[in-house]
């Protein structure tokens, strides 16, 4: 990437995401961005290369549940939603036949806990560091109370150098809405999520036929 791209990259990007509207996701307006420029310097555009999953494969999920005397292992799979910045997508729950069943979503964060300030833009130049998975889990799918919804919350490796796998472990909460004052006065009221923690999760990839299975992470 020349001097010329990297100055003018993020002024192009951010023309486009307008003209997408608020709701336009980082990574089209990005590729758009690229293909303009390309155009403008009179070169021609890349055939772009088929995307890989962010979280390949299935992974088995064991839950330690002792707020409800409860252990479950699922077999999951993270179906990404294209395009989107951060990595997002839909979670599946797959049976011992090998039929899939939405059961929530998930997407890669920062430490929901401590946010940066920052923009995406940086993540042009560099790519973003994402060190947790984030999973909204129906509750029933692990046989507890049904309408209610587990908040999972799963270690994921940030760099694609380190070592290790993508998974290893977490915790689990029981997420609620609470209605709080939205002002001093009492005026204005807004739901808030209250997430109540009530146990832990490993998570383990699993074996693809031929291959030896990876160790499953040491109890924390």
């Amino acid at each position: 990437m020349d001097v010329r791209r990297i100055a003018l990259l993020p002024l192009v990007v951010g023309a486009v995401a307008a003209l997408g509207g608020p709701g336009a996701p980082a990574r089209a307006a990005t590729v758009a961005a690229n293909g303009l420029l390309d155009a403008f310097a009179g070169e021609p555009a890349a055939a772009p290369a088929p995307a890989a999953a962010t979280l390949p494969g299935r992974w088995r999920l064991n839950f330690a549940l002792p707020s409800y005397d409860t252990r479950r292992s699922i077999v999951a799979e993270f179906e990404d939603l294209p395009g989107y910045e951060p990595p997002q997508g839909a979670l599946y729950l797959v049976d011992g036949d090998g039929a899939r069943a939405a059961a929530g979503t998930w997407q890669l964060s920062e430490d929901p806990d401590d946010r940066k300030d920052g923009l995406w833009v940086w993540g042009l130049f560099e790519e973003p560091l994402y060190p947790f998975l984030l999973c909204a889990l129906d509750s029933d799918r692990l046989g507890l109370p049904e309408g209610g919804r587990l908040a999972v919350r799963l270690d994921h490796k940030a760099r694609p150098t380190d070592g290790g796998p993508l998974l290893t472990r977490g915790t689990v909460a029981v997420r609620q809405k609470e209605n709080v004052d939205a002002d001093r006065l009492g005026l204005s009221r807004a739901a808030v999520a209250v997430d109540t923690p009530i146990g832990t999760v490993t998570a383990q990839p699993m074996k693809a036929p031929g291959a030896a299975a990876a160790p499953a992470p040491a109890p924390g």
